[in-house]
């Protein structure tokens, strides 16, 4: 059986390898390909299909090359792979050159771009809000938005203090995100060990350890996550590590104040990991039969976030973050998007679930019965606020290790025969998001093939450091964009979705949009009584009625409504600055920049 998957594999493998070298290499196959491409829509090629086909080229050159190597050293060489596998500290080492090989080149080239002569590196756009409020507590501001307005608008307290300590260095603005990305790759190597180790507790042997350490690597999602910048991989190790110790724990029933000091610590990283804090600590009462000191270390433990509430409320006059207001309140459909969302991960994940939860039923043990329900109150408690805005499960990627390593271990109970493990474990490693197919675009993002995020997000500091070239320090600029924008330009924000604007993340959902945090702006408030200087709209001009009137329905609704509100119209519309972009920067006529906008320069 096994040597009819090895010549499966490898002939998958070469086949891949070869198409890869074609569709790079050979003029011959694109212009062939290129025919056929526009045979079926009708028309002419376009630029960017050669970019696409460029990709996927490149994808199908990693595939084959990951595939062939899986298949010619990994099955022949059983015996000789599993015995350097059991050695000490061999896995890890492994697949800390394959986060280097893989990771490293897509995460550093996915956020940066050579701008006016000088490289720049960037983060997600929520990653650079978080930047923009560190910065300002570095420069001795605040831990504010704007001077003087105090609102929370972040949901990260550790990641942001640790990007203040960043921005304390004298390091210029076009090279801090590259500190926080490099961060992120420290971040990364570090948890796996922490995987290695859970899965051994939980039971794992050499080959569920190997599938669960390969399904970290090639996860999508997690290296997603890892290359934005967020505090995504921070929170994911530490709650892998509160999570083994707790395990590890309750073995010997005898909890230590560290693990529980670690779990209070989980809400700083994130605020709604609070819910992860409480459902490990449930974890923790139900397997150590040390309940009383189990109690009184979980009491010490809140102390941490009972903190952190406190100063929230005396420095920002709220019980919440902002962005809690903003996506979870006055929205009555926030049920719905929040079961899509669910429902969208398990589907993805399916085969991985399904593992997870037979094993589980199936071994009857108090510890994998544990972690699947908190796993499912987990779920239910993402569904209830609202799921999340962005699409690669961010949500649910703290849990994505712990989930694969139940999943494999259950593969490792279900079949006595190592065959049958190993095929169970190859399906359901293919059967997830892995970083293939996209890994190409990501990597080469500056090429024909430029993807979507990343030409909006280098369009976004362009249009920052077009702000900050061309208008005085003490603008008002307006933008849906709460990130990249406003930590670029260094002028004062107004936050169009409420992000960190009070005001707007009260009001109740005024568009049927489905995404958090995308369905409440109040125009007559932000452009009409704020007045900003600028307003960076989300299209660019010319642009045509039926398009902004279809533009101004759905999920991103606030995009055509801007357009049609009677006060940007009157006020802004007819006043676009003449510099290319990919949105237009428009002036309001109360500005006295308006004057001036004929004016401006382009980045050199």
């Amino acid at each position: 059986m096994l040597k009819v998957v090895r010549l499966v594999l490898l002939g998958i493998g070469l086949v891949l390898l070869l198409l890869g070298i074609a569709v790079l290499f050979s003029g011959f196959i694109d212009k062939l390909l290129l025919s056929v491409i526009s045979s079926l829509k009708g028309e002419p090629p376009k630029p960017h299909w050669l970019g696409e086909l460029r990709g996927l080229g490149g994808d199908a050159l990693l595939s084959g090359v990951i595939v062939t190597a899986f298949s010619w050293l990994v099955f022949p060489r059983e015996t000789l792979v599993i015995s350097l596998a059991q050695k000490r500290h061999f896995l890890s080492a492994i697949t800390t050159v394959t986060l280097a090989v893989l990771w490293l080149p897509a995460i550093l080239r996915s956020h940066t771009a050579t701008i006016a002569g000088q490289r720049y590196w960037w983060l997600f756009d929520d990653a650079m809000i978080s930047m923009r409020y560190a910065r300002n507590l570095a420069n001795g501001i605040g831990l504010v938005w704007n001077p003087g307005e105090r609102v929370e608008g972040y949901t990260n307290f550790l990641w942001t203090a640790y990007m203040t300590l960043v921005q304390v260095f004298p390091i210029p603005d076009s090279k801090t995100s590259l500190v926080v990305l490099l961060t992120n790759i420290v971040l990364a190597v570090a948890t796996i060990p922490v995987i290695s180790r859970l899965v051994r507790v939980l039971g794992g042997g050499t080959l569920a350890t190997v599938a669960t350490l390969a399904g970290y690597s090639l996860s999508g999602p997690i290296m997603y996550w890892t290359a934005s910048g967020l505090e995504t991989m921070l929170l994911t190790l530490a709650l892998l590590l509160a999570t083994l110790r707790v395990l590890d724990e309750s073995t010997t029933n005898e909890p230590r104040l560290p693990t529980y000091l670690l779990l209070g610590i989980l809400p700083l990283i994130r605020a709604d990991a609070i819910m992860l804090s409480a459902l490990l600590l449930g974890v923790s009462l139900f397997l150590n039969d040390n309940r009383r000191r189990v109690l009184i270390y979980c009491v010490i433990s809140l102390l941490l976030p009972v903190v952190q509430e406190l100063l929230r409320i005396y420095y920002y006059n709220d019980i919440l973050p902002n962005t809690a207001y903003l996506k979870t309140t006055n929205w009555s459909a926030r049920y719905i998007a929040g079961l899509e969302y669910v429902l969208v991960f398990l589907l993805h994940y399916s085969l991985l679930i399904a593992f997870a939860i037979i094993g589980a039923i199936l071994s009857r043990s108090r510890t994998q019965y544990a972690l699947i329900a908190a796993c499912t109150l987990y779920a239910a408690y993402v569904a209830y606020i609202g799921g999340d805005s962005f699409f690669m499960f961010r949500f649910f990627t703290p849990i994505l290790p712990l989930l694969m390593a139940l999943a494999f271990v259950s593969v490792q109970n279900l079949w006595s025969r190592r065959s049958w493990r190993l095929i169970a474990s190859m399906f359901c490693l293919v059967t997830m998001p892995l970083i293939v197919p996209g890994y190409s675009s990501v990597v080469f993002p500056s090429s024909a093939n430029t993807t979507e995020n990343y030409g909006q997000e280098l369009g976004n500091v362009r249009i920052g450091l077009l702000l900050k070239q061309n208008t005085p320090p003490t603008s008002k600029v307006a933008d849906f964009w709460a990130g990249q924008v406003f930590y670029f330009s260094e002028r004062h924000a107004v936050d169009l979705l409420g992000k960190s604007d009070r005001h707007v993340a009260r009001l109740p959902a005024v568009s049927n949009g489905m995404v958090p945090g995308h369905n409440k702006f109040d125009f007559g408030y932000s452009v009409g009584v704020l007045k900003p200087d600028f307003v960076v709209a989300n299209n660019k001009l010319p642009v045509q009625e039926d398009e902004m009137r279809l533009a101004a329905t759905g999920d991103y609704a606030y995009t055509g409504q801007l357009y049609f509100n009677p006060v940007f119209r009157e006020h802004c519309l007819s006043n676009p600055v003449p510099v290319d972009t990919w949105r237009t920067i428009f002036v309001c006529d109360w500005s006295h920049q308006v004057a001036k906008k004929e004016e401006w320069e382009g980045l050199h």
